[in-house]
């Protein structure tokens, strides 16, 4: 296996990241995602410098999944509390289908036991972290796992309903796991009242985590510069360009007055979710190429729109839709 300087060479360029929305360079300053920053590094830490996160969708994955079997990512959202259906305040929500498919939705970290309990009781071998800021759990505490398989889980989503909440939504398909394999979770409660998560599939045993002082540059909060551009009240409304190419959906936001720029995104091999961004450009691409979402381009605090239309495109069709992991309408609903 490649140290983790081999690696961080190798995948560096695909890393883009945002803090605030649903990625080329390592340590820019520009990308959506969802609502979190989202860095690679040791399981908890962030590194990069985070680029701006979607308030929609799944959060853009730094390297995706496939390079999260080796590295991890962190994602840093803010606090706040969920109603457990009995009128009491809980900090998560956990539920398991027939298909064996685990549901999980957060807005408050720090009850790192209760969650690690419920996820194992749903079938999730997990182990969960409460980790103070300034701190970070010492490394190494196992050996990352190398071949996540495909679906084992979502890229986490924003929460329905809550577009510009602060918390966010994953999905775990228990099914998936291998014997010896354990998801580690750590968590801290970040200054000015945010929280921070990193998650990576490690093999059996997980030492303990034993903490140690955290020396990691703290990530910056970009302000956003693009929103999803196909919901109601949004500048393509009633116009679905997911999965269409680029010959499909030009002409019909060229008919709305509107101007189309191209994310050129970078997906992982095997097409795990989640997605690189590349570069932004003007210069137009070829007429056959995939077009996975749209985004309106905003400017300043209340995201005035500016007649810009961001395409998020590949050369080539994948399988299922990389920036949501699957069908658009398992996340996005209109």
């Amino acid at each position: 296996m490649k140290n983790i300087d081999e690696i961080k060479a190798t995948v560096g360029p695909l890393a883009r990241v945002e803090p605030g929305k649903p990625g080329g360079g390592s340590s820019g300053a520009g990308a959506r995602t969802l609502l979190a920053s989202i860095t690679a590094d040791e399981p908890g830490t962030v590194v990069a410098e985070p680029r701006r996160t979607r308030r929609y969708g799944p959060r853009r994955l730094v390297l995706g999944l496939a390079a999260a079997a080796v590295l991890a990512t962190g994602v840093v959202v803010g606090p706040s509390l969920l109603e457990d259906g009995r009128g009491a305040a809980s900090s998560y929500a956990v539920t398991k289908d027939p298909n064996g498919i685990v549901y999980i939705t957060v807005r408050d970290f720090r009850d790192a036991a209760g969650l690690t309990e419920r996820l194992r009781d749903l079938g999730v071998p997990a182990v969960v972290n409460y980790v103070p800021q300034g701190q970070k759990c010492r490394e190494p505490r196992a050996t990352p796992v190398t071949d996540i398989p495909p679906g084992l889980y979502h890229p986490p989503t924003n929460i329905p309903g809550e577009e510009h909440g602060p918390g966010w939504q994953m999905q775990i398909n228990t099914k998936l796991f291998k014997p010896g394999q354990t998801f580690v979770w750590t968590m801290t409660t970040t200054s000015g009242g945010g929280s921070s998560t990193g998650t990576i599939l490690m093999n059996d045993p997980v030492a303990p985590c034993v903490l140690v002082p955290d020396d990691t540059p703290a990530p910056k909060a970009v302000r956003p510069d693009a929103r999803l551009a196909t919901t109601k009240g949004r500048s393509l409304a009633g116009f679905r360009v997911d999965e269409k190419t680029v010959g499909e959906v030009v002409p019909e936001i060229r008919k709305r007055g509107l101007k189309v720029t191209y994310l050129i995104m970078a997906v992982a091999p095997g097409n795990p979710g989640g997605f690189g961004e590349l570069r932004i450009q003007d210069t137009p691409v070829g007429d056959d190429w995939i077009v996975w979402e749209a985004e309106e381009v905003v400017r300043g605090a209340k995201e005035t729109p500016t007649g810009v239309i961001r395409l998020l495109v590949t050369d080539r069709r994948y399988d299922r839709n990389p920036v949501y992991g699957g069908p658009r309408d398992d996340v996005v609903t209109d």
